[in-house]
């Protein structure tokens, strides 16, 4: 593949990007009463410092348990024994598109010192090694990951299939913050904290798309990348649509990743047909081209939905008032409601706390929801055992089946490697990413919408019956697994 088109590739990795503004949340510096006056006989009272929390979930890091003393597995440690040094993979020293997923290596560096200013997991202070691959170095970092690192945390390789066979051969272990290929989606010794595996998807979204447009979704159409991914994807959303029903395929239309000279062809093709819903693949900043070829013609289909990729503030400074009504899928708490989730307030205020130059996305929420899964079954280990060992960590996560990050995202089962049938859609509205379904309070018509879905108390919509196995062939599934 060209080089060129490749950095399309990875360009779509990066998704799910959106800036935003810290909002301070309550000051938790512990409080104390006066010291009583000389003639009183009462001691002085001081209240209990106040427990730290990431969003709902208790801190996972602080002192050595009482008796401990904390260590890593000897021939683990990346040349260490008490200090725990983890690897955060990226490719944001590439000179194509500097700063590459860097948002992911910030919130690591971010939460290794909110975490060392507590004592460490379980009394191990954490050392974060920077994993750049700069696109097309993964051999090379997977060298100095093996060589210098006990474990991969919330990071990601564009080209994530280059890790094999070395990352098996080092017995390394990965908690990552995104996977791309399906070697990668289903290879040993990886978790994550919201799974993404190539054979199994969320259909919620498509059960949506029919609950509000039905007689729209009989004249679907799909316009895709015709670089291998993307085609990947699209015919995963196409089993996926065939296998929940209510969706009719008029169209399927391939866009020429490197650009077209003129989006009206492809606008003119979808009105011709009478397409009426669309589900478009690719990247954000490939997306507004073809609403205002639409918009040239006077072409307006009922529906626009995309994925979590393009909840970027680029396809609002791009797409201006041709990409209202677009709807978005995230399985990640929004932003914008950052005042009413603790998670994503604690997750900014750490940011500008402790890495306050650093890149603020989505792709750092997924990789400080990764940190902090990898930090609470290590944190078992240590109590358990004492010594911190690769075994006993992916031991202990696959016990785990229900995971929110805390509340940056909806449950999951990292364990099982399942994804979540919880989602919520966004509209652009008025040129402002806003929240769509399901409303924060739902009526009894909110809820009777799709009968088979819950509205959650946190604002999702779940519904186990639309986790989809796929049957198709997307990718090598043998790449990553375990050598026998």
């Amino acid at each position: 593949m060209p080089p060129k088109q490749r950095l399309s590739v990875l360009i779509g990795v990066v998704a799910l990007v959106a800036s935003a503004c810290a909002n301070r949340g309550e000051d938790t510096t512990p409080a104390s009463t006066p010291p009583a006056s000389s003639e009183s006989t009462v001691s002085p009272v001081t209240e209990a410092p106040t427990a730290v929390t990431f969003g709902d979930l208790a801190s996972p890091c602080g002192p050595a348990p009482e008796g401990v003393t904390p260590s890593v597995a000897a021939a683990e440690g990346g040349g260490s024994t008490d200090v725990l040094r983890l690897a955060t993979a990226s490719d944001k020293g590439n000179v194509a598109v500097p700063g590459l997923n860097a948002e992911m290596y910030d919130a690591a560096i971010a939460f290794a010192d909110w975490c060392n200013e507590q004592g460490g997991i379980a009394g191990l202070p954490v050392e974060i090694i920077d994993a750049d691959s700069k696109l097309f170095e993964v051999p090379a970092q997977m060298e100095n990951i093996c060589a210098n690192a006990f474990a991969m945390v919330g990071g990601g390789f564009a080209f994530d299939d280059q890790e094999f066979p070395r990352f098996h051969e080092c017995n390394m272990i990965d908690f990552a913050g995104f996977v791309v290929t399906t070697g990668k989606s289903l290879s040993d010794n990886m978790v994550s904290p919201m799974p993404n595996p190539s054979n199994r998807k969320d259909g919620g979204w498509f059960k949506w798309a029919v609950a509000t447009k039905p007689e729209a979704m009989q004249h679907f159409a799909t316009v895709y990348s015709d670089l291998l991914t993307a085609q990947i994807v699209e015919q995963q959303y196409v089993e996926i649509a065939e296998k929940l029903g209510g969706v009719n395929v008029v169209q399927r239309i391939a866009y020429n990743s490197l650009g077209e000279v003129s989006w009206v062809p492809i606008a003119q093709q979808l009105k011709s047909s009478g397409v009426r819903a669309i589900s478009f693949i690719g990247v954000p900043e490939v997306l507004p081209p073809l609403t205002k070829a639409m918009e040239e013609i006077n072409y307006e289909p009922e529906l626009i939905m995309v994925d979590a990729g393009f909840y970027a503030d680029v396809l609002l400074n791009r797409g201006g008032t041709s990409v209202d009504g677009v709807v978005i899928r995230t399985g990640y708490a929004l932003f914008e409601e950052a005042d009413r989730v603790k998670a994503v307030r604690d997750y900014l205020d750490m940011m500008s706390t402790y890495r306050p130059e650093g890149k603020v996305a989505g792709l750092g929420m997924q990789s400080m929801s990764a940190l902090m899964l990898f930090a609470t079954v290590s944190k078992q280990c240590i109590v358990a055992n004492g010594e911190l060992s690769r075994d006993c960590v992916m031991s202990e996560v696959a016990k785990v089946t229900e995971w929110t990050g805390g509340g940056l995202h909806g449950p999951s089962s990292p364990g099982t490697n399942t994804p979540s049938p919880c989602y919520l859609m966004i509209e652009i509205k008025d040129g402002k990413f806003t929240r769509l379904y399901p409303p924060i309070e739902p009526t009894d018509a909110d809820r009777a919408l799709i009968s088979s879905t819950e509205i959650t108390d946190e604002g999702w919509a779940c519904d186990p019956s639309t986790l989809v196995s796929l049957d198709g062939d997307y990718g090598d599934e043998n790449i990553g697994k375990k050598p026998a």
